[in-house]
């Protein structure tokens, strides 16, 4: 666009005549350069208005749209796709002993490990309170329990200022599954979340692969 209102600048200075097919390039440049603008500028408003406010992880709102595109990929046998569901062990014991700015502390401080040490094409979202879903593309079980243990020993190592009082650390606990492209999505999210509920009840702090003897939520729509 530049380089197109520089040949028309050039030309008027010199009092030569505009060719049409000049002012015509430099017309289509701006129109290009609107275009381009405009979907810069819906790309980032559709970023922040999924974008959890305080963790700054996707938020729920995209969760479903993402996993569904997803879905087809792994229907078509393209790559396997690995889903966690993560919880912190005794978050509320956290928030009643120093505080919920300390505890959103804690959130924000996992999260932004997380995000810094998944793979460029995993994704997180917090799926409510102190839970977050891992989503892991090009992952089958093992590559995803080798992610997600790999967090689990970093997450459970961090110390956590506490008001400059003291430090502390929190463990967490996942439950995993393989994303079936054969249920709705909502069932997926329920497998890992169920894999989750059983963790908690074998002693937190590990992670826990989802298998057929759990109970699964009955089907939801797509």
């Amino acid at each position: 666009m530049h380089q197109h209102a520089a040949r028309l600048l050039r030309a008027s200075a010199s009092g030569d005549p505009i060719e049409i097919g000049d002012f015509e390039r430099f017309v289509t440049s701006v129109k290009r350069l609107r275009l381009e603008l405009a979907t810069v500028q819906r790309e980032l408003a559709d970023t922040l208005f999924n974008l959890d406010p305080l963790t700054g992880t996707r938020s729920r709102t995209s969760l479903l749209t993402g996993l569904r595109e997803q879905r087809g990929l792994v229907r078509r046998g393209v790559q396997p796709c690995a889903l966690a569901m993560m919880d912190l062990d005794h978050f509320k014991a956290i928030n009643d002993k120093y505080g919920h700015a300390t505890g959103d502390k804690v959130l924000i401080y996992f999260a932004r490990h997380i995000i810094m040490h998944l793979r460029p094409y995993d994704k997180i979202f917090r799926f409510g309170g102190d839970e977050f879903l891992i989503f892991m593309p090009d992952a089958d079980l093992k590559a995803g329990r080798d992610v997600v243990d790999r967090l689990r020993e970093e997450l459970g190592a961090l110390r956590i200022d506490a008001n400059g009082k003291e430090m502390f650390q929190v463990t967490v606990l996942f439950g995993l599954t393989l994303f079936d492209p054969d249920i709705p999505v909502e069932q997926s999210i329920d497998r890992a979340d169920n894999a989750l509920y059983v963790a908690k009840a074998m002693g937190r702090n590990r992670v826990i692969v989802w298998n057929d003897s759990m109970s699964a939520s009955p089907a939801g729509s797509v």
